[in-house]
């Protein structure tokens, strides 16, 4: 039987904010922690607004469980609950306790600019659920073989969802039916979490633990191509972890990833081939607009590269050890993102300066503010919802 060892974000982040690694895992004599430096003061040239701010009770923790937002609602989950909040005043539309753990979602369909029939999560003992997105009533619950890391967006009566065991299970959207099911081999060491598989044309394509981007016909579950991002390296098993836990993001003929321990990359969805790659880690992924490709690494950097040629324009180091979140982009100049100590930074993407600094859920970020229109959703650990505009 092969034993797999998943470790937490928070522990994966204490091994890089400076602890020793053999030393948390033998319980030896620890070193002292690198205290985070001080922010940099900030005086705002853009003027942000805090709309509205509610408490969910859908507190997550280290999870990263997305919000869905489509023309009127903001749909978030965490621990045993999913709720539904109106976008334009934060009023409570439904809310449903599903009686288990949430660990993965929340999505929907991929055609966000209608009003959503159902909404789609996973949870730790491996039910696909589907909730209908008026009422948040069950439409329908499949077991799968584990634990569910992340659930794609439907589309033609399909969805997909990622488990902890590497397997890409494609159900029917309507009866939940399992339609076909694809695995990719795991390491026996990797980071607690996985990228939500995104739909390219009739594709749905997926990261995966072992350092592999993979594409599948979304109807039928045939492979259509498969991209190496990272190989395994170094002399640790913490080394070792390659897995793409963050956003994968295409533009145009290009699609983008980054995984820990081992490369960002530039692919050609044409040839599903890399077109570049450069030596980087993350557990956030990557955001993409014509005039850049954003990022967070591992140590907290802010990153803006060139997303033809993978060189960088430039490196904010100022959250390092923040733990920010994957920089969001807030229309064409802004750039939104959290952190562990629940601020929000709004950076200029042309110069990599904060612009403004707002507060939100106290217990910090794990993922990234979600943007609709001109305005940001962000879901904290805790449960707190922010909406902010600029």
């Amino acid at each position: 039987m092969n034993t797999r060892l998943i470790l937490t974000v928070a522990t994966f982040s204490l091994f890089l904010g400076g602890c020793s690694v053999t030393s948390q895992l033998l319980g030896t004599k620890k070193s002292r922690p690198i205290p985070l430096k001080p922010l940099k003061e900030v005086t705002p040239s853009i003027n942000t607004k805090k709309v509205w701010e509610v408490k969910t009770g859908s507190a997550m923790g280290y999870s990263k469980i997305h919000p869905y937002i489509d023309t009127s609602t903001v749909y978030i989950a965490g621990n045993t609950v999913a709720s539904a909040w109106q976008k334009s005043s934060g009023a409570l539309q439904w809310k449903a306790n599903i009686g288990e753990t949430i660990t993965a979602g929340i999505n929907g369909s991929s055609a966000k600019n209608s009003a959503s029939q159902q909404v789609f999560l996973g949870t730790n003992n491996g039910n696909a659920i589907s909730l209908d997105a008026k009422t948040g009533k069950v439409q329908w619950i499949e077991r799968l073989s584990s634990e569910v890391l992340s659930v794609s967006p439907s589309q033609n009566g399909r969805v997909a969802f990622r488990t902890v065991d590497g397997k890409l299970h494609g159900l029917s959207s309507s009866t939940g039916e399992l339609i076909w099911q694809q695995t990719q081999a795991s390491p026996t060491l990797t980071l607690n979490g996985a990228s939500v598989p995104i739909l390219i044309g009739p594709l749905v394509v997926a990261g995966f633990d072992n350092g592999k981007i993979a594409a599948y016909q979304l109807q039928n579950g045939q492979k259509t191509w498969e991209v190496t991002v990272a190989k395994a390296r170094g002399n640790t098993d913490l080394d070792r972890i390659i897995d793409i836990d963050g956003k994968i993001m295409s533009l145009g003929s290009a699609l983008f990833a980054a995984s820990l321990n081992g490369n960002i990359n530039g692919i050609d969805l044409s040839k599903g081939a890399t077109a570049w790659a450069n030596s980087f880690s993350s557990s956030t992924g990557v955001n993409v607009h014509p005039d850049g490709l954003y990022s967070s690494d591992s140590k907290g950097n802010i990153w803006r590269i060139n997303p033809q040629t993978g060189d960088p324009a430039w490196k904010m180091d100022d959250l390092q050890r923040y733990h920010p979140t994957l920089p969001a982009l807030a229309g064409n100049s802004l750039l939104a993102i959290g952190d562990k100590k629940g601020n929000i930074h709004w950076v200029n993407t042309k110069t990599g300066l904060f612009v403004a600094r707002s507060k939100g859920d106290p217990a910090g970020y794990s993922v990234e503010p979600e943007v609709s229109g001109n305005a940001i959703y962000a879901i904290g650990r805790g449960g707190v919802l922010s909406k902010l505009t600029w």
